[in-house]
């Protein structure tokens, strides 16, 4: 026993000083209470990346004479199960550096074996899973996971499958480079909570491509959802909302007189009373409205249909928009709703590309510094959320974003100091209360938490985080 909790402490202490605290708690998690894996896909109708590996090499299949060599690869393997595997129509990937092995990968259809949660998962008939890649630690580096995986996808796609899956715990940070590179990119989580003899478990559907939460289809879906239900916001939050994206932007400089002014979503606009797109008329100026989804536009336009303003179906990761044309943009929580955390980057490219030499991009995101932000997290993946909310960000996040996009910060902020959760709830009591002075008291308070805008408190306590920048002038326009 003495010995057992010896080992348990150096190895607790060699996690700590190699991969940090919070890998450290989250394997505490895994061992007691909670597992989950991050899905990553490869889109095998796109062709695979150019890449090569630093050294030369040579990609190769496993072949049964090559299986005790592969054993003293990994000794852990047992060299009945790799026979098995293979006899069953797995693959085993090599990647072999002055004729010794130095990397390998299997690839499974049919069904997966995820050896981290214990489960047995059924693949659909066009996706194959890849598993166990290992690099020789004093070779890692060289980009010999990426060179086999171009490798595995061409092969793939010859084999007429269109979709390569994988798995890789979040912790593992090192895991996702390579991944990413090789194309790959984050379409789920797969896991399940565990006390005692109850099992919640979340994902297991996650190698099945569902409608993508950045496709049109998903967002027309959730217009068409809205039709049938309550609007999202109740009233008095709505106009708080809209009261407080219109004060930013007279804070930060108001609109020019004549030029375009572009929202970057219309969600607002087509199911909610936090619509603030009408209030940016002017005698020149001309405003435009894009979203996504048809469904959206459509019922926006409807809506508003009095308003002078151009609604159009654009992805705001690519703009059907010329350089330089957009005098102001105003950006109210859109780019913290796609899957991929990179799409943050090339959405911010693109409004940076349209944007005016002289204009200037007005930016909010899901504030992650917010106290109540895991619990809004926790709740949304219980799928009591009405659309998908994608990442939150802290302010530093958000601003080497900016700048990496080639634009400069001039001010930010922290915007509706009412986190949402406690603001819903307050207001949906006071209104099945039914009493008139309660429902003034909250109302009441939540008008005086504005004034946390400003202060110390500001990011814990804002809903939202905000941004001002410019566009930096480039090498070539100085």
């Amino acid at each position: 026993m003495v010995r057992s909790w010896s080992r348990l402490l150096r190895r607790a202490t060699e996690v700590l000083r190699t991969e940090g605290l919070r890998s450290f708690f989250f394997k505490v998690l895994g061992e007691t209470v909670y597992r989950r894996v991050v899905v990553v896909e490869r889109d095998l109708s796109q062709p695979p990346p150019v890449v090569q590996a630093r050294l030369p090499v040579s990609i190769v299949r496993l072949c049964d004479s090559e299986i005790e060599e592969y054993v003293a690869f990994r000794p852990e393997t047992d060299a009945a199960e790799v026979r098995r595997r293979l006899q069953a129509g797995q693959v085993c990937w090599l990647v072999r550096y002055e004729g010794r092995i130095v990397h390998s990968c299997w690839v499974t259809t049919g069904r997966a074996w995820i050896e981290y949660l214990g489960w047995d998962v059924a693949l659909p008939p066009d996706t194959a899973y890849s598993y166990e890649s290992f690099t020789a630690p004093e070779l890692r580096g060289q980009n010999l996971a990426v060179a086999r995986s171009v490798v595995m996808q061409q092969a793939l796609r010859q084999a007429g499958y269109r979709r390569a899956v994988a798995v890789i715990m979040p912790e593992n940070r090192a895991g996702f480079y390579p991944a990413e590179k090789a194309g790959y990119r984050r379409v789920g989580v797969m896991g399940y909570l565990r006390i005692g003899p109850w099992r919640w478990t979340f994902g297991r559907d996650a190698f099945y491509r569902p409608i993508r939460t950045d496709e049109p289809a998903y967002w027309d879906q959730v217009a068409r959802r809205s039709r049938e239900r309550p609007p999202y916001l109740d009233p008095f939050l709505g106009e708080l909302k809209r009261q407080a994206h219109l004060a930013l932007i007279r804070r930060w400089g108001g609109l020019t007189d004549a030029g375009w002014v572009m929202k970057t979503d219309l969600y607002e606009e087509a199911t909610g009373p936090d619509a603030f797109l009408p209030d940016l008329e002017g005698e020149r100026r001309r405003l435009l409205g894009i979203d996504l989804s048809p469904v959206i536009v459509q019922e926006a336009q409807r809506r508003h249909s009095s308003t002078a303003a151009h609604y159009v179906v654009a992805d705001v990761r690519r703009l059907p928009l010329a350089d330089r044309t957009i005098a102001c943009i105003v950006s109210p929580s859109t780019l913290d709703h796609f899957p991929d955390p990179a799409d943050l980057g090339r959405s911010l490219s693109e409004l940076r590309r349209v944007l005016a030499t002289s204009g200037r991009l007005i930016v909010t995101v899901d504030n992650r510094q917010n106290i109540l932000d895991p619990l809004l997290r926790l709740i949304a993946r219980l799928g009591r959320a009405p659309y998908y909310l994608g990442r939150s960000y802290r302010i530093g996040e958000l601003v080497r974003a900016l700048e990496a996009a080639g634009l400069t910060v001039r001010d930010t902020t922290a915007i509706l100091h009412n986190p949402r959760l406690m603001a819903t709830a307050a207001v949906a009591v006071a209104d099945r209360l039914r009493w008139p002075q309660f429902r003034n008291v909250v109302q009441r308070a939540l008008i005086a938490a504005q004034r946390l805008e400003g202060t110390r408190w500001q990011y814990l306590t804002g809903s939202f985080i905000a941004a001002l920048a410019i566009r930096s002038a480039s090498a070539e326009e100085r």
